[in-house]
């Protein structure tokens, strides 16, 4: 008789479609990494479910389950909250079950598709104004997401392209701190805060923007060759400072100007017959200051002394090579001439190529020493 009543409270019931109803947002659209919250409510036929039940949300597979409830209470819980803590970026498919006893389940045939789109949000940098020389701190705060904080680190590209990773401060907080000195190669310079989710990497770029005063840079010279006067003035600032000659009372000279990224380079040719004077002075300012330089005159033919001085110095190196050169083709030589018995003029031939090599050799030596290299 006891197993008899154990079967007979185990019979399934034929359910009805219709005494079953949810009501849920069908289609719900977030962004990677943000909550999702999917409020319902449902109606079921209270006679042929008796308490406890469980309540069951499944991704995909209705045996995947995701988030169960057991209910004791058949009148206080027919509404709920599905809550989703941050998604990958994709398309995902929900559904909702009820399972009461003798492992009897009906399958809500409505579904929650969720569309998880890229994260947009990015994170905030607060640069303040860069002085030259002078402490500064950039910040970079990120959004705390449902799936938590970000770890935020920057990178760094110079203006002339090489990049470096800077290694944050990785703590629990949203932000992080970069202190430096800029400095005026630092003008811009590309920096980027880079904020890694659980799901994302969002990131900040901006270029920096360093105000510095006016400097002179190496290759501001003055150079005469003949009755010619050429003077190169190049100078570093930001904002770019413009450079001017004050050369009024002259009556014949021409300028010609170029602009960088952090550079002006301005040159001046005119006659020696009208400039008597030893040099040439230069002006570069902007809203910083001010700057002067005077620009000795130099004759050409101090590049050849002081190619000269740099021959000498190496003359012993030079001198031993010559000899080794020398025995050899003198080997070279008496061999030629037990062979061909033509010495004399191989041995002519190669001493005029040694003297031709080598004044080649001093023309691109002069002319080198003497062109500006901006920098």
């Amino acid at each position: 008789m006891r197993a008899s009543s154990l079967k007979s409270q185990c019979v399934t019931e034929i359910t009805n479609s219709m005494e079953f109803s949810i009501n849920v947002t069908q289609h719900i659209t977030v962004e990677s990494g943000e909550c999702i919250v999917i409020p319902y409510e449902f109606t079921y036929p209270t006679r042929k479910i008796s308490i406890p039940y469980t309540k069951i949300w499944f991704k995909g597979d209705p045996h995947n389950y995701v988030n169960t409830k057991v209910v004791q209470d058949l009148e206080s819980d027919r509404k709920g909250t599905f809550k989703l803590h941050g998604l990958p970026q994709g398309e995902y498919e929900y559904g909702f079950k009820l399972e009461w006893r003798c492992n009897q389940t009906y399958i809500f045939p409505e579904r929650v598709r969720i569309s998880v789109s890229a994260l947009t949000q990015r994170p905030v940098v607060v640069v303040p104004p860069l002085m030259e020389g002078e402490n500064a701190t950039l910040s970079c705060s990120a959004s705390i997401l449902c799936t938590g904080t970000a770890r935020i680190h920057w990178k760094w590209t110079n203006a002339d392209g090489r990049s470096e990773l800077l290694p944050g401060d990785f703590q629990w907080l949203t932000g992080n701190i970069l202190h430096f000195i800029p400095q005026a190669h630092d003008h811009s310079a590309i920096v980027t805060c880079v904020a890694v989710y659980n799901y994302s990497v969002v990131e900040t770029t901006f270029t920096l923007t360093v105000k510095s005063q006016p400097k002179f840079l190496h290759g501001s010279q003055c150079i005469v060759e003949g009755e010619l006067l050429t003077c190169v003035c190049i100078s570093q600032g930001f904002p770019l400072p413009p450079i001017i000659w004050p050369v009024a009372s002259l009556t014949e000279y021409s300028v010609s100007s170029s602009r960088g990224v952090r550079t002006v380079s301005s040159t001046i040719a005119m006659s020696t017959t009208e400039y008597h004077n030893t040099s040439v002075k230069c002006i570069s300012s902007n809203e910083l200051g001010h700057a002067e330089i005077d620009l000795p005159l130099q004759n050409n033919t101090a590049y050849w002394s002081d190619w000269r001085k740099k021959l000498e110095a190496a003359l012993p190196w030079i001198t031993a090579g010559l000899s080794l050169s020398l025995n050899l083709a003198l080997l070279s030589s008496l061999i030629i001439i037990c062979k061909r018995g033509k010495s004399r003029q191989k041995k002519s031939r190669e001493e005029e190529n040694t003297y031709v090599s080598l004044d080649k050799a001093d023309v691109e030596q002069e002319y080198s020493a003497i062109s500006p290299q901006p920098r």
